[in-house]
């Protein structure tokens, strides 16, 4: 079977043969007779295997099927049968990936001592030659061995690695080891090179920022321990696709820029994701939906850079395992991710499974349902909308589907090598900032900074451009942003310290050139930016901080303690440059800078808006009424697919009375997309 991610009709699909299937799929580390059967009856065809009897981080093995890697070229092929077959009895119109892990197994650390474990300790087993040749002859066996005996039934492949199987490095970021200082030396060229100690990898010289010239040890030592997680992923990608030769689909869980907060972000090792992303190699990027927006309250987020992956035609799965109403919160004494939010209700599981799925499919992503210990979904009122989703998505899918967003945001790896982890403002950058764009009220697509110039970037519909971490712009980004953003007329919004790193240090002048208006630091600590429309600001307090110092431009906001200006804009020509010192932008801020930009809002409430052509899906933030505002030459009627009822727009409006967490996803009929009544 030849398997390809292709975009139909504008959404990327798996496409098995030529039959493009919707990515609706299932996971669980405890499959079981009924909740395959269950997923298989409401209509799911994508479901995902993962024999591993490596424990988890929460101390139980990841499958109970038993071990197949068990010795020096010996393995065991049985257990991963036993579980296939449950699956293909189960599901027989199923098609399956299988997750494969190839970290460190306990037997095989008793035989090279020197070698740390993969799984806790990435990056010092990373470079570690046997491991690497080992693991991959593993690998290459179990892929052909499934290839041979279930191609037909196998639509693609996932690499598990690394902590939590993210590919994360765990705990091993700091600690020397001596693998990673071999590694560190073939890195440098200098056989008498040692990794910095603490002290120096974690100084910052500068404030908030690493000094590039002061800090060029730690900033190289950084780099190096991001570039040889993503290479050693790639490395094992490779040795995959010599099997795979690129007929079936191969993914990874990596990239987690928009999500990793605290330290972490700079300890993992996910910062090199460009790699990752743009490599032939690789077909799915994977990640769980965001830990910190999963709440009924909340809007749901990703978090990976995910309209880079469509642009470069990368299927991407989030991962809903959110702790339903029916979910434990804990594995023994360990909560499990997400436990602080676990759903108190059947409604609100459906709510938020509602959520997600229209963040999914308004933005041309895939979805997969996992059962983590088993039981989470065992309801029939959780089946029945699940069936209801696949349902939508079939119809959908017939129909032509584009971005409609107006807002462009940019973010990117190489800016957080420079900042101090401890600072945290990349996570109120990053991970907080995806609340308030979720609540603008104009939906939104988010790219890599890598991305700036690809041809296929549609730069021509959007109106405002957000650069939220572009603290270092290299010379062929700022032509980029040149060319597309000023040259074109566009409104632009630049948080905190744009170009402000240079290759010999730092520059205001270079910052102020490039947000186009006069800038100067601020003596003061400030943590707080007040506005009209709210306040902001960095939970921390940081140097340095600037304000706007610029006759010509219109001050929004200013600074609690100084006065001085926090948030203002200027003209520029056609277009608008805005600058705000701080972040996270809160969503009624960021809804009255796209109004100056001329973005077209659908809703002026706090309430998550999600659009593409044809579909408009709303989340209610509160009780009560709610309309939505329809683009110029909008037809009138409306039919929510998750009610079947049909509404009428009046003067340009949708106007409807919702509960707090009710979902509508509204479809016009002309795009012939049937509504699939509900009674939840």
């Amino acid at each position: 079977m030849d398997v390809r991610i292709q975009k139909r009709n504008g959404t990327l699909k798996v496409v098995a043969d030529g039959q493009a299937i919707d990515p609706l799929s299932f996971k669980s580390f405890r499959p079981t007779e009924r909740n395959v059967s269950d997923f298989s009856w409401a209509g799911v065809r994508l479901l995902c295997i993962f024999p591993s009897d490596i424990n988890s981080y929460l101390g139980v093995p990841y499958s109970l099927f038993g071990p197949s890697w068990i010795g020096d070229n010996q393995i065991d092929f049985a257990p991963i049968d036993r579980q296939i077959d449950l699956f293909m009895r189960a599901a027989p119109d199923g098609l399956f990936a299988l997750m494969i892990q190839v970290d460190t197994r306990d037997w095989w650390l008793k035989q090279h001592p020197d070698c740390a474990n993969s799984f806790f300790c990435l990056s010092q087993a990373a470079a570690y030659e046997p491991w690497r040749r080992d693991a991959a002859a593993y690998l290459q066996a179990v892929l052909r061995h499934t290839e041979e005996h279930y191609g037909g039934r196998f639509y693609g492949y996932f690499l598990m690695g690394g902590q939590t199987t993210e590919w994360f490095s765990g705990s091993d970021y700091a600690a020397s080891h001596p693998v990673k200082e071999a590694a560190w030396r073939r890195y440098t060229g200098d056989p008498q090179a040692v990794i910095p100690d603490e002290a120096t990898r974690d100084a910052t010289h500068h404030g908030v920022f690493r000094d590039p010239v002061k800090d060029a040890k730690a900033l190289r030592y950084w780099r190096f321990h991001h570039e040889l997680v993503a290479d050693t992923l790639l490395w094992f990608a490779a040795k995959a696709q010599e099997v795979l030769a690129h007929k079936k689909p191969l993914g990874v869980y990596f990239g987690y820029l928009l999500e990793l907060s605290g330290e972490r972000l700079l300890n993992v090792g996910h910062l090199e994701y460009e790699k990752v992303f743009f490599s032939p190699d690789i077909d799915m990027i994977a990640s769980p939906s965001a830990y910190g927006h999963r709440k009924h309250t909340d809007a749901s987020a990703y978090m990976v850079t995910l309209d880079s992956l469509s642009l470069h035609d990368k299927l991407y799965y989030l991962e809903f395992d959110h702790i339903t109403h029916l979910s434990p919160t804990h594995v023994g004494t360990m909560m499990i991710p997400g436990g602080h939010a676990k759903f108190q209700s059947e409604q609100e599981t459906i709510d938020v499974m509602r959520r997600d799925f229209m963040l999914c499919l308004t933005k041309g992503a895939a979805l997969w349902w996992f059962d983590m210990f088993e039981g989470w979904f065992y309801s029939q009122g959780m089946m029945d909308e699940i069936a209801a989703m696949v349902a939508i998505a079939r119809n959908v899918a017939a129909c032509p589907l584009r971005s409609v967003s107006e807002v462009a945001v940019f973010s990117g790896g190489e800016s957080i090598y420079y900042l101090d982890k401890r600072a945290d403002i990349h996570s109120d950058l990053l991970d907080r900032q995806r609340d308030g764009l979720a609540r603008m009220g104009a939906p939104y697509d988010w790219y890599t900074m890598g991305d700036l110039d690809h041809p296929d970037l549609p730069h021509s519909q959007y109106k405002l451009y957000i650069f939220l971490d572009a603290f270092c712009l290299s010379e062929s980004e700022k032509a980029a942003i040149e060319r597309h953003v000023r040259q074109a007329g566009k409104a632009v919004l630049w948080a905190y310290a744009p170009d402000y790193v240079q290759a010999d240090g730092f520059s205001l002048a270079a910052m102020a050139e490039t947000v186009g208006m006069g800038l100067e630091k601020l003596e003061e600590s400030e943590q707080t930016i007040a506005t009209p429309w709210g306040d902001y600001g960095f939970r921390k307090k940081i140097q340095p901080l600037f304000a706007v110092a610029d006759g010509q431009a219109t001050a929004l906001g200013t600074y609690a303690a100084s006065g001085r200006p926090g948030l203002a804009f200027k003209k520029q020509g056609q277009g608008l440059s805005i600058y705000s010192g701080m972040g996270p932008l809160p969503g009624p801020v960021l809804r009255e800078l796209a109004r100056l930009a001329g973005v077209h809002l659908y809703n002026e409430g706090s309430d998550p808006v999600f659009a593409t052509s044809g579909l408009i899906g709303v989340y209610a933030d509160r009780d009560g009424d709610l309309s939505l505002r329809l683009p110029a030459g909008s037809p009138e009627t409306w039919c929510d697919l998750f009610s079947g009822a049909c509404v009428q727009a009046k003067n340009g409006f949708l106007s409807m009375t919702l509960r707090r967490g009710e979902a509508r996803l509204y479809s016009c009929p002309g795009r012939s997309v049937s509504p699939c009544p509900k009674t939840h």
